[in-house]
């Protein structure tokens, strides 16, 4: 499991259980072909972000409750912290959405499945 994980500088008592990196090469218009065949690219830079799945730890469903609060608000970015390579990465990302499935229904509360959100990049990390 991976414990290396800090929202806004907090560390959530959860369980990482998958996180999944990606990046995405972005252009400042949309790419085209010169009368050579060239392709023209006017890069801007690369993104990296990240998609996780959190469960609760040792069934504190409080703490997961605290994280899906915390990444749900509308905020635009958050400052997160993840691996990258045998290091971390800290950026601002955004969050569009998340989902979480309902277990079961309680006489006093609900209990959820895992969260899982998809953190983009606010800005590349690496320029051309």
């Amino acid at each position: 499991m991976i414990t290396q994980f800090l929202l806004d500088g907090r560390k959530y008592n959860v369980h990482v259980m998958s996180l999944k990196r990606l990046f995405e090469v972005k252009d400042a218009i949309t790419p085209s072909t010169t009368q050579s065949g060239d392709v023209y690219r006017d890069v801007i830079g690369t993104y990296y972000n990240y998609s996780m799945t959190v469960r609760a730890k040792h069934e504190d469903r409080e703490a997961l409750d605290s994280f899906w609060e915390a990444i749900s608000q509308p905020m635009a970015s958050h400052v997160c912290v993840f691996p990258y390579n045998q290091t971390v990465i800290t950026q601002k990302m955004y969050v569009k959405s998340g989902s979480q499935d309902i277990i079961r229904l309680h006489e006093n509360g609900a209990e959820w499945a895992d969260i899982t959100i998809q953190f983009t990049a606010q800005a590349p990390k690496v320029l051309p």
